[in-house]
């Protein structure tokens, strides 16, 4: 008996249970991917999770901390161009039931996420410009417990 993993999993069965699209205002889809990490020895009632997307040609990376004891959620952006490091957009920390909203201005980059909680999903409004083009709307994340 083995207890080695399978080296290739089926890709189908990972991305049906990481992966959904979500329709932009514009038409166009967006595919978000997200994953849950999990804290080896950890007895509290947090949980991690990570979750990209893409609008246009920046790669969006969200880390997001949520304490369900506590009710407070932690995140950070981060984005990514093509040929380029990937640096960090905003980092803020909230309560799950207001949200939180961050604001961000670089030169590749502007404009606010917001994270709220609707019908047991954390939810992403965006409206930002990305190298001056404009995305607008919002983005079902992750289910939550």
């Amino acid at each position: 008996m083995s207890y080695a993993q399978d080296p290739h999993p089926d890709v189908d069965q990972w991305l049906g249970n990481h992966h959904r699209v979500s329709d932009a205002k514009d038409g166009d889809e967006i595919h978000v991917f997200a994953i849950e990490h999990g804290d080896v020895y950890a007895t509290d009632n947090k949980k991690t999770y990570e979750v990209s997307f893409n609008l246009g040609p920046i790669t969006i990376r969200i880390v997001i901390v949520i304490d369900f004891s506590t009710g407070t959620i932690s995140i950070c952006v981060y984005g990514k161009l093509p040929f380029l490091p990937e640096f960090k957009i905003a980092c803020g920390t909230g309560s799950l039931t207001d949200g939180i909203t961050l604001k961000f201005d670089f030169k590749v980059i502007s404009g606010t996420f917001t994270f709220y909680i609707k019908d047991k999903w954390l939810w992403l409004h965006y409206d930002v410009s990305v190298l001056g083009k404009h995305w607008k709307g919002d983005i079902k994340l992750i289910p939550l417990p």
